[in-house]
């Protein structure tokens, strides 16, 4: 018994030995050669196999326009759109006009019985009072003057009398045009400033009104024309610029299209969904859009130093894009890149890169991964 125990734990010494002697010959094998190398610059150099699996192709020009789709919706032209508040205070007579309704400029929207008017009407009756009396004295000062019972002083004191009595007069009786009271009644008529439809209506009859009131009367839109509100986003500011043709369609109108161009590119961001305002002016024959529609406008663009690239070649992080060129010496190097407009398996590169220079189409995933790892 004891001998079977000897030999067993002979063999169990034998099999460690050869465990340890295949660990120190793997020791002494040579290490695999690197198969890049990252340079100061931040340039990567490929060695052995690696390099075959990179292929390089030199950035084309971009020959054909590229479009934008940004999403849009329909909107009046504020300077076809008449907001109107009342201009007197007091009560509301009548309503002309219910929302739908069609009107021309001049029209009469509604009429206000207000007490201003008639207090500016008794301002006007007491300045032309004093305008005629200050004309009498003014006649009996000169026949004074002419029979020497009264001083020149005299005289021009009652001609500036006068010519102050004229002036209120003047003043009053403006005012009262102003408030609409020229007729002598104390009902003041809203009418409409711009030819167009009623679009809302906020009044009914026997409501009191306030001048400065925050809520308005009515409102008055010409939809001949309108604007379409688009939202641009940061990456595309380079594409879009004034003046650019615009195509706009919208799901409520199927199969229809409207030309329009871009006006307005916004000046600021919006903090909360970064994209920047952009106005599109558009002919609205028959009224057909209207505002509040959802819409998409295709922005036709074509920027001078654009190049067409395999989407292959484009690498994204985070919010950032970019690509490897291969330099002279054989080394690569990323660039950040602005894209434009993909088509197919393309996209269009709108800054970082120009035409002929040498880039990574396949195996740029390789060269990042061991770009990083090198770092």
């Amino acid at each position: 018994m004891n001998r079977k125990i000897q030999i067993r734990f002979r063999w169990q010494q034998l099999l460690v030995l050869a465990l340890m002697a295949g660990a120190c010959e793997r020791l002494k094998a040579p290490e695999v050669a690197p198969t890049h190398e990252l340079r100061k610059d931040g340039s990567v150099v490929l060695k052995g196999g690696s390099a075959a699996f990179v292929k390089v192709e030199t950035a084309q020009a971009a020959t054909t326009p590229h479009s934008r789709t940004l999403v849009a919706r329909v909107a009046f032209d504020e300077r076809r759109l008449a907001t109107i508040g009342p201009p007197v205070s007091g009560r509301v007579a009548s309503v002309e006009v219910v929302t739908g309704d069609k009107v021309k400029k001049g029209d009469i929207l509604l009429t206000i019985h207000s007490p201003d008017i008639a207090s500016v009407q008794a301002q006007v009756a007491e300045a032309r009072s004093a305008r005629i009396l200050a004309g009498h004295t003014l006649r009996r000062t000169e026949s004074l003057v002419r029979d020497g019972a009264a001083s020149q002083a005299e005289l021009q004191q009652a001609q500036a009398q006068l010519a102050q009595a004229v002036e209120e007069e003047h003043r009053a009786t403006s005012s009262l045009a102003a408030v609409g009271g020229g007729d002598g009644s104390a009902d003041y008529h809203l009418r409409s400033p711009i030819d167009g439809i009623v679009v809302d209506r906020q009044v009914a009859v026997g409501r009191e009104v306030n001048v400065g009131q925050d809520q308005p009367l009515l409102s008055v839109a010409d939809l001949s024309k309108v604007w379409v509100i688009a939202d641009l986003y940061e990456q595309d500011l380079g594409l879009v610029k004034p003046d650019a043709p615009v195509t706009v369609f919208t799901p409520a109108l199927p199969g229809q299209k409207f030309p329009g161009k871009i006006v307005y590119v916004g000046d600021l961001v919006d903090a909360t969904t970064r994209a920047i305002r952009t106005r599109i002016e558009i002919d609205n024959p028959n009224n057909i859009l209207r505002p509040g529609m959802f819409a998409q406008a295709v922005v036709e663009t074509q920027t001078l130093n654009a190049v067409d690239v395999p989407v292959s070649a484009v690498l994204a992080r985070r919010d950032q894009f970019f690509v490897f060129l291969q330099a002279a010496d054989g080394s690569y190097h990323q660039k950040e890149v602005k894209l434009g407009e993909q088509q197919g398996s393309h996209v269009t590169l709108i800054e970082g890169v120009k035409q002929g220079d040498k880039l990574v189409t396949q195996g740029a995933i390789l060269l990042d991964a061991e770009a990083n790892e090198a770092l």
